[in-house]
């Protein structure tokens, strides 16, 4: 993982606390992530690249326990790209996973700690694929 430079690209301000964004990279993909509270923001499906790799919840460096609800109202929420009002949505694989999504830009925004849980989700999932759908419990 490394800090990517910004250079050529305007640095984003968080739609959760409205803080700085900088830029943080794993492998070959670049993601932002909030210096104050530590959200991401994934660009064009980022979130499900960076899923399937080993070692990439290193980017998420928010708290290990989320808040019962961490999440203001979506529609108090600008996507960081393009501005449009943004919409939660609840993972596919986890439905406890929310995390806000922008139909213009078709970009995401994990809270800090969301990245983590939603990258266990599918590890788990590929364990429970691997062993034919039973429980691992």
């Amino acid at each position: 993982m490394s800090e990517a430079s910004s250079a050529g690209s305007e640095a984003l301000t968080c739609p959760k606390c409205r803080g700085p964004m900088a830029p943080v990279t794993f492998e070959e993909i670049t993601v932002d992530r909030c210096t104050t509270c530590g959200g991401l923001w994934f660009d064009v499906m980022e979130q499900r690249q960076l899923r399937e790799r080993p070692g990439s919840q290193v980017i998420d460096t928010g708290p290990a326990q989320l808040a019962s609800d961490p999440h203001p109202p979506a529609e108090k929420m600008s996507c960081p790209r393009c501005t449009a009002p943004m919409t939660r949505l609840k993972d596919v694989d986890n439905r406890s996973i929310e995390y806000e999504y922008c139909a213009v830009c078709n970009g995401a925004f994990f809270d800090g700690g969301e990245f983590r849980q939603y990258k266990d989700t599918s590890f788990l999932g590929s364990l429970r694929h691997l062993f034919g759908g039973r429980s691992l419990g």
